[in-house]
């Protein structure tokens, strides 16, 4: 493949989208597996396998690999694998390690920074005709050539297994988890295959061919234009497509390229009975047919032109392929229609996204025309649901369920306008507002384009006039502002001598009552019952029982109290230490941090240690109590007995400690925080500068210590970057995890400031 020049819009196709927990294998983090240590485990939804970023131990160029660890015994073949190690091209993903660790195989490959084309697909990214003929096509024909010529099969060709390097300069071929080491034969005979709507019809018997590979290059090809395979259809299995594709013509889009067609059409000719005869036009194209299309060289097309018997087989379409919508598999187009109009703007999804309007073509050219003028006119549209409906209405102007309605998953049903006005007007004589408020913010815009197509338009005026003046007001509606202006009133009469009752009132509600002084009958009333919303609360409040004095925790507004200080701006500048109360206990109480303070190895070597006698243990009661507390701030932190739970799994915590300073046990942190969420921690400036570990998201989370052993005594368990507690733990040596305090506190201390 000649030296290529990369097209930018191109680039920034591949640049869309960056890699997303399934069931658990044992988790190997921070463990050195075939000379890779394994860094962190990526959250890619994955059926086959755990996926991990890992580095080569005593690589200083930090350069990143992929490791996949598979569930399943025996997921890779070794002699494909042994085969893989011998192919030396750019265009096919190098096997940098492969073995078995605790009874699951692994291979490690190169990391590739960008998506694959899949992912890029899902997004909405389509590929054009320069894209596919400049790059990619060369690309993989070159990655096909190479793993073909060293006897291997891939077997799984398709968009999920092809991704740019990280120049964008080249596609390379990835994941040779089902192929097959064909030896010295021209084909193999498999029980495992492809994916189905990649699958040749000759793959559906089990057997594969190099030629196998290029049919589904075909349809990859297809896909990558059209965002579509060409028999995707959603009410079949893959199976069902893959027997519907056997015996079908491709239906091509009007947009579709006339080149590019005959591509498709070479690489997907169905009949391989002749695929020996180099010379023979009506064989399934390879690399040869593909390089000289390439060139621009008019390739004549299998199949074309020539006589009925060098034709593949075909057979008609049926006549309306079921399509899967919903949830529901419509089997007629009645059935559809129905499901369409049941919920509208899922409908207009699929028509946007082509695949509608590709099913309507594989039934009928002018049903499939409608639909791509429909696809236009409703992108563009200020009422997209209406005009849905009247292109359904000319999509099936037969169609006998235009006049009946079925709310939702038949919650109601109407059989015309008049029977939903009779059913509102008795919800607003019993006084059901719940339910007239539930139809409209459930179903309004719906009935607003079904009243205006095939219903008089009073229904959605009607149902609008009645909902409108209804007030919502947390768990209880009133029917209009008289209403509910009478209820404020009786509430500031029965706590006219408890004023605080109204200010949490307010407090708690102030967002809807600024809403609700919109309305003029009400501006009046919610203005007074504001006022209360002024009123101080009793700041730093005793009581005394028995003579002991029980103090109010001086936190701030954000319910965080201010203690200490230490190293938080980028350059290390201090700042009061924020702290979040846990537990109180008569005069003391147990706080930790609000960040994660620093960036701390739990013990600097990788050897079994306990909490008693860590480095991180050490650290904390010297030299950060020394850097974060004046003397008389030390001597109000009390010294605490500090229990070491064994892990739950059984590795022994050690013995009891005293200390000032601690970190949190597993127990503490199920006990303290009621969920992963409430567990996730952000780390200041200084301790991400330091090295700590953080997760891609604008709030910057990261993992932070507990001191509770994990599996094994060589590692120390820890909280995710999810908030999810990982048990087992991770090496003691990591030097990536932030450090969150904890401490038991004299509150009489804040109370005499």
């Amino acid at each position: 493949m000649p030296e290529t020049k990369v097209n930018p819009s191109l680039f920034r196709k591949f640049k869309k989208t960056q890699v997303n927990n399934i069931q658990k294998l044992p988790d190997i983090t921070g463990l050195t597996i075939d000379k890779f240590h394994v860094d962190s485990r990526l959250d890619i939804v994955s059926g086959e396998a755990d996926i991990y970023l890992c580095s080569r131990v005593n690589d200083k160029s930090g350069k990143s690999f992929l490791l996949k660890y598979y569930r399943r015994e025996n997921a890779v073949k070794p002699d494909v694998i042994k085969k893989l190690k011998t192919v030396n091209s750019p265009y096919v993903a190098k096997v940098e390690g492969f073995g078995e660790y605790e009874g699951h195989q692994y291979v490690v490959r190169p990391y590739y920074e960008m998506s694959a084309l899949s992912e890029l697909l899902a997004e909405g990214t389509r590929f054009s005709e320069e894209d596919l003929r400049n790059l990619i096509i060369p690309s993989i024909i070159e990655g096909l050539r190479a793993v073909h010529d060293a006897g291997i099969l891939h077997k799984d060709l398709k968009p999920a297994n092809m991704i740019p390097d990280d120049k964008g300069e080249r596609i390379v071929l990835i994941d040779f988890g089902i192929s097959s080491n064909a030896g010295r034969n021209t084909f193999v005979v498999t029980e495992t295959g492809m994916t189905p709507f990649y699958a040749a019809p000759e793959a559906m018997q089990g057997i594969f061919h190099r030629e196998t590979d290029y049919y589904a290059l075909g349809i990859t090809i297809f896909e990558l234009f059209t965002g579509f395979t060409p028999f995707q259809n959603p009410g079949m299995s893959g199976e069902e497509a893959a027997r519907l594709a056997a015996v079908s013509k491709i239906a091509f889009p009007k947009r579709f390229p006339e080149r590019l067609r005959k591509l498709v059409l070479g690489l997907t000719y169905k009949d391989i009975s002749r695929r020996n005869e180099k010379n023979n036009p009506n064989r399934r194209w390879g690399y040869d047919e593909v390089k000289r299309w390439l060139k621009g060289i008019d390739v004549p097309v299998p199949g074309e032109g020539t006589s009925a018997a060098g034709k593949a087989p075909s057979a008609a379409v049926p006549g309306f392929p079921p399509y899967r919508f919903n949830g529901t598999t419509c089997r007629t187009e009645k059935e559809l229609i129905r499901a369409l109009l049941d919920n509208p703007e899922l409908g207009i999804r699929e028509l946007g996204r082509g695949v509608l309007t590709h099913h309507y073509f594989t039934v009928n050219d002018k049903k499939g025309e409608l639909c791509e003028k429909a696809e236009k006119l409703i992108e563009h549209s200020n009422d997209k649901v209406r005009d849905f409906v009247d292109f359904l209405f000319r999509l099936a102007p037969d169609f006998d369920g235009f006049g009946k309605a079925e709310f939702g998953n038949r919650e109601y049903e109407f059989q015309n306008a008049e029977a939903f006005l009779s059913h509102i007007e008795g919800l607003k004589r019993n006084g059901n507002y719940y339910e007239i408020l539930h139809l409209f913010r459930s179903y309004g815009q719906s009935l607003k384009a079904v009243s205006g197509r095939v219903w008089p338009s009073c229904a959605y005026r009607k149902l609008e006039e009645l909902a409108k003046p209804l007030i919502q007001f947390g768990d209880r509606i009133f029917s209009d502002d008289g209403a509910f202006a009478a209820y404020l009133e009786k509430l500031m009469a029965a706590n006219k001598n408890t004023p605080l009752n109204l200010k949490n009132f307010v407090s708690e509600r102030r967002s809807i009552l600024e809403k609700l002084k919109g309305r003029p009958a009400l501006a009046g009333v919610i203005a007074r019952i504001e006022k209360f919303g002024g009123l101080k609360e009793p700041v730093n409040a005793v009581i005394a029982v028995n003579g002991i004095k029980y103090p109010g925790i001086p936190v701030s507004e954000e319910e965080f109290l201010k203690f200490g200080s230490y190293p938080q701006g980028e350059q290390g500048q201090k700042a009061p230490i924020e702290w979040l109360v846990l537990e109180v206990l008569g005069n003391e109480a147990l706080l930790v941090s609000r960040y994660g303070l620093d960036c701390r190895q739990y013990h600097h070597e990788s050897v079994d240690r306990t909490w008693e006698n860590s480095d991180l243990r050490k650290w904390l009661n010297n030299d950060f109590l020394k850097t974060s507390f004046s003397g008389e701030e030390v001597k109000r932190i009390k010294v605490s007995e500090v229990r070491n739970e064994d892990n739950p799994e059984g590795t022994r915590g050690g013995n009891t400690t005293r200390d000032r300073v601690f970190c949190l046990s597993i127990a503490e942190a199920i006990q303290y925080f009621q969920s992963p969420i409430a567990r996730r921690c952000q780390a200041t400036d200084y301790a991400r500068n330091q090295g700590a570990l953080t997760d891609n998201s604008n709030d910057q989370f990261v993992c932070w210590w507990l001191r509770s052993p994990g599996r094994s005594q060589c590692c120390a368990s820890y909280l995710k970057l999810s908030g999810k507690i990982n048990k087992g733990g991770g090496n003691v040596s990591l030097a990536d995890r932030a450090v969150r305090p904890a401490l038991w506190v004299d509150l009489q201390y804040f109370q005499r400031k």
